[in-house]
């Protein structure tokens, strides 16, 4: 399925979401963020999709950020809805029920590199590159930059790479936990993505949430309360249908069926 600026294919329970404005290196603008928005969400409740993949069309980026047409002129009182908007479909991505994959094929830079920290997690090419240079515009990261990416990197890394404008090759993001694996071939990276997509789906959906959930519950809360929180889940999950069925499936050396677990509270939040 293919609509303005955003391509949705499927192939199962795995479905690959791709940012397709290659002329303009995939840049973000409103009407593109909105579909993202929507594509992703509309997966999501699909109750098919088990794991989405995000990427790029074309060699040469990820996404290289947003797009300057949309902002120039804007006074602070029409920038503050704007990047609100922005912020709320990388915080919908990121709070996905489903886990988003990125493949960063190329450039992320700016909104894009923002796009892959609001990601469940990240993959990448040997090529691939990621940067925040909205300071050597006069501006700053809107859409969430400042903030993951000091979780993610530590809070000196985020400085610098914003103060600087310094891009970060794919070798450095492993290293800085940016990307989760080392950077593979241009050809590999999608065959990776999908790979990795399939091994995710193929994990319970309630746990699945439940993950995802406390993970980012926990970022923000202290300690002792996310282990509260961690405990509540873990056991409705022990409690759960769902759990029976890949206990039980591990004893009978098969693959766990999901599909047999009885609906009801099966380690998300009730």
């Amino acid at each position: 399925m293919s609509g303005e600026s955003v391509v949705v294919e499927r192939d199962d329970t795995v479905a690959t979401v791709r940012i397709d404005r290659p002329e303009v290196h995939n840049a973000l603008n409103a009407e593109t963020l909105r579909r993202l928005g929507d594509e992703i969400a509309a997966l999501a409740a699909s109750g098919t999709t088990h794991a989405i993949v995000l990427t790029g069309t074309g060699e040469k980026a990820f996404s290289a950020g947003a797009d300057l047409a949309d902002l120039a002129g804007l006074s602070a009182e029409e920038a503050a809805p704007v990047m609100r908007a922005g912020q709320a479909v990388l915080r919908g991505i990121e709070r996905c029920p489903v886990p988003v994959i990125a493949a960063v094929n190329g450039l992320a830079l700016g909104g894009g590199f923002e796009l892959v920290l609001a990601c469940s997690f990240a993959l990448a090419s040997a090529g691939a590159a990621f940067g925040l240079p909205e300071a050597g515009l006069g501006l700053i990261p809107g859409y969430g930059g400042t903030q993951r990416l000091a979780r993610v990197a530590g809070p000196a890394v985020a400085r610098h790479v914003m103060l600087t404008g310094y891009r970060i090759d794919a070798e450095r993001a492993h290293q800085l936990g940016i990307t989760v694996l080392p950077p593979v071939e241009r050809e590999a990276l999608l065959p990776l993505a999908l790979d990795t997509a399939r091994r995710v789906a193929s994990r319970g959906p309630a746990a699945r949430r439940a993950i995802i959930d406390a993970v980012d519950t926990g970022m923000d809360t202290p300690l002792d309360a996310g282990l509260a929180f961690e405990t509540r889940l873990a056991a409705l999950a022990i409690g759960g249908s769902e759990a029976a069925e890949g206990v039980a499936a591990f004893r009978e050396k098969r693959p766990p069926s999901f599909g047999r677990a009885r609906p009801g509270n099966e380690g998300g939040a009730p």
